[in-house]
């Protein structure tokens, strides 16, 4: 039984952080956020974590907003809920360039409505 356990929580936490071999890696999530409507804001938790082989000044920004930012760090996380409006980039990056960008998308539950292919008035 124990075995089971131990077996389960050592799956969980590799889980949450991805192998990586890169000399800077990052993990963002959620990557895409399901709202009921297309018009509708997506509202959701965002956690960023990154860890790099050295020691690095970044900042974390969030739709062209700097939202944290890390001195000499070699790891680091950040999580806030946050409200968007459709597809918005999250990006790591040092005083010089973007490190790192994702664009973070929001799907819908309610399809957008479809171009009616045949003419009403057609009888086939």
């Amino acid at each position: 039984m124990f075995g089971l356990l131990f077996a389960g929580n050592m799956l969980l936490a590799t889980a949450q952080v991805p192998e990586c071999n890169a000399e800077l890696c990052w993990s963002v999530s959620p990557a895409f956020c399901v709202a009921a409507t297309v018009e509708q804001n997506c509202e959701a938790q965002l956690t960023v974590s990154w860890s790099s082989s050295k020691a690095e000044n970044l900042c974390l920004y969030f739709a062209q907003q700097q939202m944290q930012c890390w001195q000499q760090a070699e790891q680091g996380q950040w999580q806030q809920e946050l409200n968007w409006p459709g597809k918005t980039e999250v990006r790591l990056q040092n005083n010089r360039q973007v490190l790192l960008q994702k664009e973070l998308i929001v799907l819908s539950r309610q399809p957008e409505k479809r171009r009616r292919l045949v003419a009403p008035w057609s009888v086939f």
